[in-house]
């Protein structure tokens, strides 16, 4: 309150409006009436009422943050004005008592040193901030995905300007985390909360099963490390009695035959593979003893246990001893030339079919049974070209057609 004044009003808070007066014939030189505004300051400049003695002045006062040197107030005194470090003046730095007992220019205010807007980051935010005015001060954040380098606070200093510069916020990245051997990578971004994922080749198989997909995390690092692709293997191939695995590769894609010890034929040809996660893939055959080649039934008979072969022969395919049964077997038939034989099992009552070729035609059985006594039912077929089928006609012979294709015959 200036000297010799009065003040009306008993809020301060924002919005709040205050009324001078002066006391006696005092006049009021400035503002009759303040406003507090919402940086905490009031509008204007504080007033001050004139001198009822001629040759004295009031005592104008000393503003808020601010100091006064002299303290005469008579006539023709001379009062100095200053703020302190982060405020600025408005109003007179100077005033002299004036003789009719009023001051001379306007009552001074220091007002807070404002440093301005302090900029925001590229990918960033303000986060903190209690203004713009001296000894302010903002904290600075970055998005998601971003990585701060740099001061994240800055202060308004008293000359007005911000400390150091807003910080940078730059992109995380964890990089290329690299391909994986026998296998295949997909996805090319390697940034924030971005996905790289990863599938073996045919053949492996990933390990551990459940890390086929990666994730680029906040610190700049992959949340676990990449699998790795291990080949598959299978175990060893069946063992057949009287007969041996031909191949030693038990890796995946691999294949693996049999052969039969002297004295016995494969039941049919086999080949098996190792497929899948490991398992051998085809029908395990069986070493069954060569036919003697004498005619009649037990000329071509294998005898093994009747367990394990999981059948039993009656009337006269099969004699039955104690507990022996006795199994016909008539043996590959063998596959013309520029054709081909439909069938694997050379066993009683078992088919085989022949075809031949284009633009060859079959002479012969395109159907054979194996027999009861050991021999294959018709006769073995032969493939003949054009020229010879020509001739065949000359002979009286007549060309059929069947699901197995053209044949010769009478």
């Amino acid at each position: 309150v200036p000297a010799n004044a009065v003040l009306t009003g008993d809020l301060f808070t924002s919005g709040a409006v205050v009324h001078y007066s002066c006391q006696g014939r005092r006049s009021l030189v400035g503002n009759s009436s303040r406003t507090c505004q919402e940086d905490s300051h009031w509008s204007g400049a504080l007033p001050h009422c004139t001198g009822n003695n001629p040759g004295f002045c009031g005592d104008p006062g000393t503003p808020a943050h601010g100091s006064r040197l002299g303290d005469e107030f008579k006539a023709k005194s001379l009062l100095r004005f200053s703020c302190e470090m982060g405020y600025q003046l408005r109003g007179s730095a100077e005033r002299t008592c004036l003789l009719n007992g009023s001051w001379s220019g306007l009552q001074p205010v220091c007002e807070a040193v404002s440093c301005g807007n302090p900029g925001t980051p590229t990918h960033g935010m303000i986060v903190s901030s209690d203004g713009v005015l001296f000894s302010s001060s903002v904290v600075y954040a970055c998005w998601d995905g971003y990585r701060t380098s740099g001061l994240t606070t800055r202060h308004c200093t008293a000359n007005g300007t911000w400390t150091g510069t807003a910080p940078d916020c730059t992109l995380i990245s964890c990089g290329d985390p690299g391909t994986l051997a026998n296998g295949i990578q997909f996805g090319t971004d390697f940034t924030f909360n971005s996905t790289v994922s990863y599938q073996c080749n045919p053949g492996y198989t990933m390990e551990p099963a459940t890390s086929s997909t990666i994730r680029c995390t906040k610190d700049s690092a992959w949340n676990h490390s990449k699998p790795t692709c291990k080949a598959v293997t299978c175990g060893q191939p069946p063992p057949v009695q009287d007969g041996k695995v031909e191949g030693s590769d038990l890796r995946w894609g691999a294949s693996v035959s049999y052969s039969c010890a002297q004295g016995f034929q494969l039941s049919h040809p086999a080949i098996l593979s190792c497929e899948g996660r490991g398992v051998w893939k085809g029908e395990v055959p069986q070493c069954l003893r060569k036919s003697s080649g004498r005619t009649g039934s037990r000329s071509r008979l294998q005898i093994t246990n009747m367990h394990t072969l999981g059948y039993s022969l009656r009337k006269r395919a099969c004699v039955i001893y104690s507990h022996v049964t006795i199994a016909v077997f008539c043996g590959d038939p063998g596959t013309p030339a520029e054709g081909r034989l439909s069938g694997k099992s050379f066993t009683y009552r078992s088919e085989v079919f022949f075809q031949c070729r284009s633009p060859f035609i079959l002479v012969g059985s395109s159907r054979r049974v194996c027999q009861a006594d050991g021999t294959w039912s018709g006769t073995q077929p032969t493939c003949i070209g054009t020229d010879d089928m020509t001739a065949l006609r000359g002979l009286g012979m007549r060309t059929f057609h069947s699901k197995t294709g053209p044949s010769v015959g009478t």
